[in-house]
């Protein structure tokens, strides 16, 4: 397994894995405009060669905003999505709360968040246009360089 910046060239197994995992994937034109941006950082998971997971995330101050982590269905519950989410938080040094948005009919995502410690912090309403978002935050102690040992 390896861990690394995602590429143009990934673009189509990432874009596979959210078809596969979101009821509203990104479109190649926004996901080709996020790697392009300096604000965001992108990391896939590799196993054998191909793509199996990929994180995105923005850093504003001491936080770290996640705005897509998906897993392919067939490597799920195999700790690609922990450990994509502390190589995010790795890489932004300093970061002392990690935020995203879930959607409340997803049980899976929100049992796994909160597996990892995080907890609901609000709701944006009509977020996903269809759908109301929920506002998940994981505290992180001090200025931590990795999740808590548990998640």
């Amino acid at each position: 397994m390896k861990i690394r910046r995602m590429r143009p060239e990934d673009l189509p197994a990432v874009m596979e894995i959210e078809a596969l995992s979101l009821p509203t994937p990104w479109s190649e034109g926004v996901w080709r405009q996020e790697l392009s941006s300096s604000f965001g950082l992108y990391l896939v998971l590799e196993e054998g060669g191909r793509v199996r997971g990929q994180i995105g995330a923005r850093r504003a101050a001491d936080e770290l905003h996640v705005t897509t982590l998906a897993v392919h269905p067939a490597c799920r519950r195999r700790g690609y999505g922990r450990t994509l989410l502390r190589a995010a938080v790795a890489e932004e040094r300093g970061i002392r709360r990690v935020l995203l948005e879930v959607r409340p009919s997803n049980a899976q995502a929100r049992a796994f968040y909160a597996a990892l410690g995080f907890h609901e912090t609000g709701r944006r309403p009509r977020y996903y246009g269809d759908e109301d978002a929920l506002l998940m935050t994981l505290d992180l102690p001090g200025a931590a360089a990795a999740p808590p040992a548990g998640a």
